[in-house]
């Protein structure tokens, strides 16, 4: 069954499930719980848990968009129609950027760190490179394809996440937890900002909702089986790495810090292989490869708004957005080699997936007014207070996130202000220029296409999905 852009509803919950996972862990573990640790120390574990308080209620507000109106983009698709087109562009602008320069270099760069303790002589630049380029292609190939390496490499990835986690526990040294915040307040704060980066790639599952069977059921399905099985991975693994090294050791290691030194500590030889191989290849290869399945679709409805060229959106023969997909690609290759570091990658990554929240937080609290008829046959929805209480919490969450990252990026955070501002004037022009072209006005055409989707949904709760 064909849906729009020629995207087919291939995706049932189980490759939600591992896409999510996917998707979410690579980042989290392998790149992210070194620097957690240099910044707050013993309490990384109790970092974990705190960053996923917010996730928690704004993945229960993207499960209740999904659920209301499945569609294609929904990041940008459900604040463009529903709250602002303006706010919208720019968020998917911020996100595209933390993507780029940010979240796949992130990926590509520490997945070859993590590949050096296997074969030493690895160039890491031309590694990253090189996984980057297996998986557009893969993606090129069309999601069916992509879904099933996904599906595979989740399975191995679980069972070396445990291999470490459970398998380290016997050998925790309670001495390395105690002082448990000895950078203060300050320094936990810090973590848990950057860790929720972790758990955000749950928030995919809106991007695919045109290639999904049965996606007012299976969105919020997926989202409460995923997120608990993310975060208690995240915490299991977070205390047996902090509990079989001592601090002054991470420290000691500054950047070149990972997962592979206290697993050399407590994994017999064939048991640390796997967990090289089955752990931290295929986390970050899972991430880079369900990253590539989901991160074009809202622009791709950028582009059939006529904000973007039209033409980019296109589909090739397999039905994937093979010139999205390219400059992605070529983008993150050049981030790779400009090598800024991982601490500014993973800080880019974290705020450009924080601010494309915000117009979809909004968007969900205008959800009942805009379209109540959807809302209440929703398979998931926010009722009373909570409909606000859980949008809000992510919207102030988001923003403290932001100014906290921003403002621990001194001169680093100069790029991001400048390509923000420089996404509300492309928008403003472009804006202005569909206008002069069609003859009518932009929202007038946004309004016609949410038309176009309530009768969509409307048609399809008439029917048994597929």
């Amino acid at each position: 069954m064909s849906s729009e852009f020629g995207l087919k509803r291939v995706l049932g919950l189980g490759d939600l499930v591992a896409i999510e996972i996917g998707t979410t862990v690579g980042a989290g573990i392998f790149s992210l719980t070194a620097l957690a640790v240099a910044f707050t120390g013993p309490s990384a574990p109790l970092a974990f848990l705190a960053a996923a308080i917010p996730i928690v209620f704004i993945m229960m507000t993207v499960g209740m968009l999904g659920s209301t109106m499945p569609t294609v983009g929904g990041t940008y698709r459900y604040p463009s129609r529903l709250f602002s087109p303006m706010w919208a562009t720019v968020g998917v602008w911020c996100y595209a950027l933390g993507l780029v320069f940010g979240a796949l270099p992130l990926y590509a760069t520490e997945c070859a760190h993590y590949l050096q303790a296997v074969w030493p002589g690895i160039p890491v630049k031309a590694a990253a490179i090189g996984l980057l380029t297996v998986f557009f292609l893969v993606n090129v190939f069309g999601i069916s394809i992509a879904a099933s390496f996904q599906a595979l490499m989740v399975v191995a990835l679980i069972i070396a996440l445990l291999v470490f986690g459970i398998g380290g526990l016997p050998s925790v040294d309670p001495n390395n937890f105690i002082p448990p915040f000895p950078e203060g307040a300050g320094g936990f704060i810090l973590a848990a900002c950057i860790l929720t980066f972790a758990l955000q790639g749950s928030n995919s599952v809106i991007e695919l909702g045109a290639e999904i069977k049965r996606p007012r059921r299976n969105i919020p399905v997926s989202l409460l089986i995923s997120i608990p099985v993310v975060t208690v991975i995240y915490i299991l693994v977070a205390v047996s790495a902090v509990g079989n090294m001592d601090l002054d050791v991470w420290k000691g290691l500054g950047d070149n810090a990972n997962l592979t030194q206290p697993a050399r500590n407590f994994l017999s030889s064939p048991l640390f292989v796997f967990f090289l191989v089955g752990g931290a290849l295929f986390a970050f290869t899972t991430t880079i490869n369900g990253t590539f399945m989901w991160s074009t679709k809202s622009l791709m409805v950028v582009a059939k708004d006529r904000i973007m060229p039209p033409a980019l959106a296109r589909t090739g023969r397999f039905g994937t957005p093979v010139r999205f997909l390219a400059l992605l690609w070529i983008l993150s290759v050049v981030a790779v080699l400009a090598g800024a570091g991982i601490k500014i990658f993973a800080s880019y990554a974290t705020i450009g997936g924080m601010i494309i929240f915000i117009p979809s937080m909004i968007a969900a609290m205008l959800l009942p007014r805009r379209v109540p008829e959807l809302y209440n046959s929703a398979g998931f929805r926010l009722r009373g207070a909570m409909l606000y209480i859980a949008p809000c919490i992510g919207i102030i969450t988001s923003a403290l996130l932001i100014v906290i990252l921003l403002a621990d990026l001194e001169l680093w955070s100069l790029p991001f202000l400048g390509w923000l501002v420089l996404g509300v004037a492309f928008y403003s022009i472009r804006k202005r220029s569909v206008e002069k072209q069609t003859g009518e006005k932009f929202s007038q055409m946004l309004d016609r296409d949410l038309e176009a989707m309530i009768g969509e949904c409307r048609d399809a709760a008439q029917e048994r999905e597929e």
